[in-house]
């Protein structure tokens, strides 16, 4: 049975999504079975503070487009697991800047691999297509999505 049929699904962002959300469900699945204590979000969440260090909470929910009170719970999580540290901005005593700690650095590492593994197990099941053009094609959609 193929994607539409099982799902009547017409149209591309439709598939994608049944795709994306079989993919999460897949590393929820590793990431319980390697021992990673981490959510999805979570793991969203130490990758951009891996690449931007330094935001604070309501950088963080923009870039995820969620609430302030979600992002609070799932920071909350992470910084009672050692693996986000929230310290004051020297710059502006009210602000708290997010801080990947050395713990964070090392499950995003454990959980990186499981993603890698996962991303692998999944391109192989396409042949012959081209990935440069695939991502090439996704980036073009998510740059026109985000320009609106």
């Amino acid at each position: 049975m193929d994607l539409h049929q099982k799902l009547y699904c017409e149209t591309t962002g439709c598939r994608m999504a049944y795709v994306v959300k079989e993919i999460i469900k897949t590393l929820r699945k590793r990431f319980d079975e390697e021992g990673i204590e981490l959510t999805i979000e979570q793991f969203f969440i130490l990758n951009i503070l891996d690449n931007e260090d330094g935001l604070i909470l309501q950088e963080l929910a923009d870039t995820l487009d969620r609430d302030k009170s979600a992002m609070v719970r799932h920071i909350d999580g992470l910084e009672q697991n050692h693996f986000v540290t929230r310290v004051t901005d020297e710059e502006d005593k009210r602000r708290k800047l997010l801080l990947l700690t050395k713990p964070g650095m090392k499950v995003l590492e454990k959980a990186r691999q499981v993603d890698q593994q996962v991303d692998e197990e999944v391109n192989s099941t396409v042949e012959n297509i081209d990935m440069d053009k695939f991502e090439d094609a996704l980036t073009k959609m998510y740059k026109f999505l985000t320009s609106k």
